[in-house]
């Protein structure tokens, strides 16, 4: 199974193109700026259990289903996710390219 986040991220990614929610709106309601909703999509931050719930009830689904929903067709996007057979390589491989995009956007 691919990193927990990166899961949750693709499960809140789902929810939001089935209930119509633009990362705008979806930014607005929550008090986020598009940024922290990639951020939040990509997995890259921990989202405290209130803040889930608050997600949860936008997206009209409960915590439970964003955390535990298993897709059996992936964004294209993240299709990559069913290409590994150990993802253990997976995370290390989204760790390293997520460390360089942040080393080049310091730079």
């Amino acid at each position: 199974m691919a990193n927990v986040g990166r899961k949750l991220g693709a499960n809140i990614w789902t929810c939001m193109l089935e209930a119509d929610i633009s990362l705008d709106n979806f930014a607005r309601h929550l008090g986020y700026s598009v940024k922290d909703v990639w951020n939040v999509i990509e997995g890259k931050v921990i989202i405290s259990p209130a803040e889930l719930n608050k997600i949860a009830v936008l997206l009209k689904t409960t915590k439970n289903e964003l955390v535990n929903r298993e897709s059996g067709s992936l964004l294209p996007d993240l299709q990559y996710m069913k290409e590994f057979s150990n993802p253990d390589n997976l995370d290390r491989i989204l760790d390293l390219m997520d460390e360089y995009v942040e080393l080049k956007e310091a730079v």
